[in-house]
């Protein structure tokens, strides 16, 4: 789900605690398989390397590549939840958190620069629950 769809649904503060959870999931998730290359590593013999030392060869790739997606998981979920995090302040009165979403969208940028960084262009106008100041978030 979308992080406006989200915010919509569950709230900011909810929202932000919701990835910060799913976040150091992602790193928990990247460190016990990195203790699992590890402990396969030396268990393997490249020595009497044969049939027997495939195995545990392919989980070694397996969760090498399960820590590289959980890698980036981490650092793209916490990146979002920074940006979005950084504006969550009312301008007006410092509320933290006690906004709705008025509007969504990206900002006009080329369609190599969006499939690069789609991130970078989402913005959402959002109005403050507590004051009715208005402002737009990231900026």
């Amino acid at each position: 789900m979308d992080p406006v769809s989200s915010i919509r649904k569950l709230g900011f503060r909810k929202w932000y605690e919701r990835e910060l959870i799913k976040g150091h999931a992602a790193l928990v998730t990247l460190f016990l398989c990195g203790l699992l290359v590890a402990a396969l590593m030396e268990q393997l013999n490249l020595r009497n390397f044969g049939w027997s030392s495939i195995p545990p060869l392919g989980v070694m790739m397996a969760a090498g590549a399960i820590g590289c997606i959980s890698w980036r998981s981490y650092i793209t979920i916490l990146e979002r939840a920074e940006r979005y995090g950084e504006r969550s302040n009312c301008p007006k009165c410092d509320t933290y958190g006690r906004f709705k979403v008025i509007s969504t969208g990206l900002d006009e940028m080329g369609a190599a620069a969006q499939a690069v960084a789609p991130l970078g262009a989402a913005w959402m106008q959002v109005e403050c629950r507590k004051c009715a100041a208005t402002w737009r978030m990231p900026d």
